[in-house]
């Protein structure tokens, strides 16, 4: 059993890796060898040409610093309004019934549906292809609010309700007991959601390539390089969005380490 254990994982893990090891082979070698047939699967030769070359072609600059703006601006909002509604949820069985068939009912509709009128409403209130990005956030919270809210109302539920009532009798304000006794508490749960609203919209492409046309973000630049047949190049911008996202994961470790997912913040 142990073996079979163990061959299951290794391919699990070979199926996770092999596309991350292909994009990275294409973004630090010669298009040439991305367009060789029979494929290489192992590079011949290295180079960092698809990186100088990325500042020629696109905006790189722009569409980084465009993502980074938005995902941040992502998990701010999306927080400030989770929070408190998983916590109400935890507390309130009647209310978590109501939010949580709002919830599902949001998440029925595929993105590019919500797209479409999206960027026919952001076109007539002055949002659309903002320098700021700021239609593009606002549409991203939508997208990311529930699952903020799934991990975020797992966590307050782990932490008893007990405790609250007993800060509530020493004298606490019902908001004084929530941020003094059961936010802390659900730190590692925070963190899972901060990370995961973070990946929702560094990631995400349908709002981004509808409603941001000329000032890109990160993900529609790869499709454009992929569709005008610059593999190499869109492995580069690839690549590089990999290094926040990795960057993000190492600075949450330690709260994820303690047991996020399943909302243990006890």
């Amino acid at each position: 059993m142990r073996r079979i254990a163990l061959l299951v994982v290794l391919a699990v893990a070979a199926a996770d890796l092999l596309p991350l090891g292909l994009v990275l082979k294409q973004a630090f070698t010669p298009e040439r060898e991305s367009f060789a047939w029979p494929p290489t699967w192992l590079p011949r030769t290295l180079t960092l040409e698809n990186v100088r070359t990325l500042r020629e072609a696109v905006e790189i600059e722009g569409g980084l610093g465009l993502s980074a703006l938005v995902a941040a601006l992502t998990v701010a909002a999306t927080l400030a309004i989770a929070l408190p509604a998983a916590w109400v949820a935890a507390r309130r069985p009647a209310v978590d019934r109501g939010l949580d068939r709002a919830l599902v009912f949001a998440r029925l509709f595929p993105t590019i549906a919500l797209a479409i009128p999206l960027a026919a409403l952001s076109i007539r209130v002055g949002l659309y292809n903002s320098p700021l990005g700021t239609g593009l956030w606002l549409a991203h919270t939508l997208l990311a609010l529930p699952v903020a809210f799934l991990v975020l109302r797992g966590g307050f539920r782990s932490v008893p309700a007990e405790l609250e009532e007993a800060a509530r009798l020493d004298g606490a304000s019902t908001a004084g007991a929530f941020w003094r006794v059961s936010l802390p508490l659900v730190r590692p749960s925070l963190a899972a959601a901060s990370m995961l609203v973070f990946l929702v919209s560094w990631d995400e492409f349908g709002f981004s390539l509808l409603l941001q046309v000329t000032n890109r973000p990160l993900p529609p630049l790869v499709y454009y390089l992929t569709a005008f047949g610059h593999p190499g190049l869109a492995s580069a911008v690839a690549a590089l969005m990999l290094v926040p996202a990795v960057g993000v994961l190492l600075v949450l470790e330690p709260a994820l380490r303690a047991g996020v997912f399943a909302g243990s913040g006890r």
